[in-house]
């Protein structure tokens, strides 16, 4: 008898440990089979910078912000590329690069920016204008539908042109010596006539100060692609479609370097 028991003792143990088992299995399953909660996007709301705009109006040409990253924050921007090695302005995703000669191509990852606005846009209000008109008039026209003057405004404004003057930067080379108060008035200027394309526009209010340019700024890219910079001037020459997106939250990175670590900023420029 006494092997028999012995077999019987064995049996029970060996059951036991085997239940223990399979309910802690059970259990690290369950625990693994948790679904990991669903990561939602946080910036889509949000108006990004990078630099500061009396830090790029004096002097600080240098930056460390690549393409790459630029686009993990929006889907149209504009601003510079690094050594103000060309106008930047991004449309539905793409970074063109117009250089101080006209010549414009698609930015790469690895191309650094030293100043830029973008944003993922988010259509939420879209509108005609319907009579000819000048650049001078647009603000005004675009005032009329916001919703408060003191949010942020992200705009995609498409149509044809009779005519537009646009802006490029001169490429500068260390040391800098000269800010955008000089830069700016002998810009290389591009015109054309009878064209179509997008003005990328962005809208910071009065209370911004320091960080951004206020009120409105514009970029401008052909339909074909072939002619771009900052908007200066324009007639329409027919309906232009207006859409907006408003942006309630602000975000800016600041370049990592010795150049903004000791940049003096007490020159103050403004343009639009």
């Amino acid at each position: 008898m006494k092997p028999v028991f012995r077999l019987l003792i064995l049996s029970l143990v060996s059951l036991t440990f085997s239940c223990q088992n399979k309910t802690e299995k059970s259990e690290i399953t369950k625990i693994n089979s948790i679904e990991e909660p669903e990561v939602i996007a946080d910036n889509q709301d949000t108006f990004y910078q990078y630099s500061i705009w009396f830090a790029f109006v004096n002097k600080v040409f240098d930056g460390n912000l690549t393409v790459k990253e630029l686009k993990t924050h929006g889907d149209v921007g504009l601003g510079s590329f690094d050594f103000l090695d060309g106008e930047l302005v991004m449309l539905d995703g793409v970074p063109y690069r117009i250089r101080e000669n006209g010549e414009i191509n698609v930015g790469q990852d690895n191309d650094e920016i030293v100043y830029a606005d973008a944003a993922f846009f988010d259509k939420e209000e879209e509108f005609t204008i319907e009579e000819p008109f000048n650049f001078s008039d647009l603000a005004s026209k675009l005032d009329t539908k916001k919703k408060s003057p003191h949010y942020f405004y992200i705009y995609k404004v498409h149509g044809s042109f009779k005519h537009i003057k646009l802006g490029g930067v001169p490429k500068v080379e260390r040391p800098f010596t000269e800010g955008l108060d000089v830069l700016i008035p002998n810009r290389p200027v591009f015109e054309a006539e009878n064209i179509s394309g997008t003005l990328v526009g962005f809208y910071c209010p009065d209370y911004i100060g320091d960080i951004n340019a206020r009120g409105h700024h514009f970029h401008f890219i052909s339909d074909d692609k072939k002619w771009g910079g900052h908007v200066m001037d324009f007639e329409s020459s027919g309906a232009l479609e207006v859409q907006s997106d408003t942006k309630t939250k602000y975000e800016f990175d600041l370049p990592v370097s010795k150049e903004f670590e000791n940049v003096d900023l007490s020159k103050t420029f403004q343009y639009n």
